[in-house]
């Protein structure tokens, strides 16, 4: 079958014709319809991160068919559209997460990349039953827009971890990117008033605001008042992720599910004396997937300005470089076998 490839002595994604994945104790196999290629894969050949031992095939976050359960139990029936989520961890509290076909965050991830070592850049994939979400009738987004699920899922998890209350004014800083532009979509389907948008790139947040009179873009020297941050911010500014916490209301928070990766010097003690919280929220239960389908299902969150821009497996190299200069906002890039 067709995939891309992470192989020995090579920097970059390469094309190649491999053998079907077998289909192991525990698991189910996908026939893939689109997989999302975010623009930090352009570094996943390098050797620099922790990954599964190569040759074997990258992916994150997909949209296929099932082809065929081990388990004769198994919930999922074929020719049901799933979600794939490539997330994974143990049972216990040990620091063992990662992503299938991708990285680890931490040493112990090892044994899982390697014994779910291939992801979703194929035309099949093999992984846990737990990894696949079930797609609602009610949900009709093509598969190449539909991919994008899990940074709408990971902005729900921020809010979910920081306690969002409905009702409140939401701002997102870092709110032109990919997770940033998902999590202005998923504020409005929980309940916010108000989302205001912080970020470098203007066009993309008028393109942002445009969709729904509720979304204002902030100005340089906004002071409004805030109930809540999701922070999806990355880089080594974190001046502006301070500025904000410090415009939070008495038991309003701030969640972090970006990158950034300095050190931010809050204001502890006005921190304390409002109770408000910092949280950090890192990616989201494999369950939460469903709420945000749901949420798709009735109308709540609103498909239809974003857009894919759609690459198959060989033209990896192309579809990488691409993602790299034009993904962000409501663009992104999938690959379709």
């Amino acid at each position: 079958m067709k995939s891309v490839r992470v192989v020995e002595q090579s920097s970059q994604f390469v094309a190649r014709d491999i053998e079907r994945p077998a289909l192991v104790s525990g698991a189910v196999r996908v026939r893939i319809q689109a997989a999302f290629l975010p623009p930090y894969f352009e570094h996943l050949p390098s050797g620099s991160w922790q990954t599964p031992p190569r040759p074997f095939t990258p992916g994150q976050c997909a949209i296929g068919v099932v082809e065929e359960t081990a388990d004769p139990d198994c919930s999922l029936r074929r020719g049901q559209s799933v979600y794939c989520d490539m997330y994974i961890e143990g049972p216990g509290s040990e620091a063992d997460h990662g992503f299938i076909g991708c990285f680890g965050l931490a040493p112990a991830a090892s044994r899982h990349l390697a014994k779910w070592s291939n992801g979703t850049f194929a035309e099949e994939f093999v992984g846990p039953e737990h990894c696949f979400t079930p797609i609602p009738e009610g949900v009709g987004a093509a598969p190449e827009i539909l991919c994008r699920l899990g940074w709408f899922a990971t902005a729900l998890a921020g809010f979910r971890r920081g306690v969002f209350q409905p009702g409140g004014v939401v701002a997102i800083n870092g709110a032109a990117g990919l997770l940033g532009t998902s999590a202005a979509s998923v504020a409005l389907a929980i309940g916010a008033a108000q989302v205001r948008l912080v970020g470098r790139r203007t066009a993309v947040l008028q393109q942002v605001a445009a969709l729904d009179s509720r979304i204002v873009v902030e100005d340089a020297d906004d002071q409004s008042p805030l109930d809540f941050v999701l922070d999806c911010a990355g880089g080594e500014n974190a001046s502006t992720s301070v500025a904000l916490s410090e415009r939070l209301r008495r038991f309003g928070n701030i969640a972090f599910v970006g990158a950034l990766t300095s050190r931010a010097a809050f204001n502890t003690s006005l921190l304390m004396r409002n109770s408000n919280s910092v949280v950090g929220s890192f990616w989201f239960p494999h369950g939460l997937a469903a709420d945000v389908l749901a949420l798709i299902a009735a109308g709540a969150i609103d498909l239809s300005a974003f857009r894919a821009e759609t690459f198959d497996t060989g033209q990896i190299v192309a579809a990488m470089k691409h993602s790299v200069r034009h993904s962000g906002g409501l663009v992104h890039v999938a690959l379709k076998p």
